[in-house]
C-alpha cells in the first residue's frame, strides 16, 4: 500500500473516533436543550473555522463563489443538521438506536447504487441485506419491548432522529466526495474552515428564530459559573475534536481513498459510538445488542466488498 493510502486509512479511523464523541454530546450539555448546546458548539466551530481560513486562505485562491458556498453549506448538513440527528436520536431512544441504524449506512448506498446503475446481481447482496435487517431488529429489540408498555413516541421519534443522521450522512459524504474529487489542489484546512464557517453562521442566523419559537432553554434557567463552565468546556472539546478534527481527518482522507473503502470505514464509528454510550449509561450490551451490532457490521462490510467488486469488473448486470 502506498504512504497516501495508509496516511488516508488512519485519518479515516481518526475521524471516526471523533465523530463517534457526538454520541456523548446528551450526557454533557448539563441542564441546557440540545439546540443550546449545539448552538454553543458550533459558535466555537465557527471562530476556529475562521482561524483556518485566514491560515490556509492562498493568495490565489482555488475555489469559485460555488465551491465556497458549498462547503459552507456542507458544513451545515453534515455538522450541525447531523448532529442535531444524533443527539435528538440519543435523547429519545438511548445508546444504542442511532448507531445501529448508521451501521446500516453501507448496505443502503450499495443498494441504492445497485438501483440506479446494475453492477451486480440482487442475490449477491441478498446476504448484507438479511443481516443488516435482522442487526436492527435484534438491536432494536430490547429498547422497543421497554417502550411498549408505555409511551411509544420516544422510541419512534428516536427512529425518526436515527434516519435522519443517515440520510444526512449519505448526501454530506456523497456531495463532499464529488466536490473534492473536483478540487483536488484544495487544502484540506481550508475545506474544513469553509465547513466550520458555514455550520457556525446557521447557528447563529437561527438564534432569533429559536427565541421566538421558545426552543432554547437558556432564558429559563439560572445560569452562573458553577453551572455553566463545565458545558462551555465540554462544547468547546467537542467543537476542536468532534467537529473540527473529525471534518480535517476526513477531508484529507476523502482526497486519498475511493468512496467504496471510506464507506466500509465509516461502520468503524459504529464501534466507538456504541462503547462511549453504553460507558455513559454506564451499562454493558445486551446478548441481543450485541448481536444486532455484530451482523449490522458483517452486514456492511459484505455489501462494500460486493459493490467494489462489481466496480472493479465494471460489469453491468442485465434486469
Amino acid at each position: 500500500m502506498s504512504r497516501s493510502y495508509v496516511l488516508g486509512v488512519a485519518a479515516a479511523v481518526f475521524a471516526t473516533f471523533s465523530w463517534a464523541l457526538n454520541f456523548l454530546s446528551p450526557y454533557m450539555m448539563g441542564a441546557l436543550g440540545p439546540i443550546d448546546f449545539i448552538t454553543l458548539r458550533f459558535i466555537v466551530s465557527g471562530g476556529i473555522g475562521l482561524v483556518m481560513l485566514r491560515i490556509y486562505w492562498p493568495g490565489d485562491t482555488v475555489l469559485s463563489r460555488r465551491s465556497i458556498l458549498s462547503a459552507g453549506l456542507l458544513g451545515v448538513l453534515g455538522y450541525a443538521v447531523y448532529i442535531g440527528c444524533i443527539m435528538g436520536s440519543v435523547l429519545n431512544g438511548g445508546a444504542i438506536i442511532a448507531p445501529a441504524f448508521l451501521s446500516a449506512t453501507p448496505v443502503i448506498i450499495a443498494v441504492a447504487g445497485n438501483m440506479i446503475e446494475r453492477t451486480t446481481t440482487w442475490s449477491s447482496l441478498a446476504v448484507p441485506i438479511m443481516l443488516a435487517v435482522c442487526g436492527l431488529v435484534a438491536a432494536n429489540y430490547g429498547t422497543l419491548v421497554g417502550v411498549l408498555d408505555n409511551d411509544l413516541t420516544s422510541y419512534l421519534a428516536a427512529v425518526s432522529y436515527a434516519v435522519g443522521a443517515v440520510l444526512t450522512w449519505l448526501m454530506f459524504s456523497i456531495l463532499n466526495q464529488k466536490m473534492l474529487a473536483k478540487i483536488p489542489r484544495v487544502h484540506a484546512g481550508l475545506w474544513t474552515g469553509l465547513m466550520m464557517v458555514g455550520a457556525g453562521l446557521s447557528v447563529v442566523v437561527f438564534v432569533p428564530f429559536g427565541l421566538v419559537l421558545d426552543m432554547y432553554t437558556y432564558p429559563h434557567l439560572d445560569l452562573h459559573l458553577g453551572n455553566t463552565l463545565p458545558v462551555l468546556a465540554a462544547a468547546a472539546a467537542l467543537a476542536c475534536v468532534a467537529s473540527v478534527g473529525g471534518a480535517w481527518a476526513w477531508n484529507f482522507a476523502s482526497q486519498r481513498l475511493p468512496m467504496a473503502l471510506s464507506g466500509q470505514l465509516i461502520s468503524v464509528e459504529t464501534i466507538f459510538a456504541v462503547a462511549f454510550g453504553l460507558i455513559a449509561e454506564q451499562r454493558l450490551p445486551t446478548g441481543l445488542e450485541v448481536l444486532g451490532i455484530v451482523g449490522l457490521l458483517a452486514g456492511a462490510s459484505i455489501a462494500v466488498r460486493v459493490m467494489a467488486q462489481g466496480n472493479r469488473e465494471g460489469v453491468k448486470v442485465q434486469a
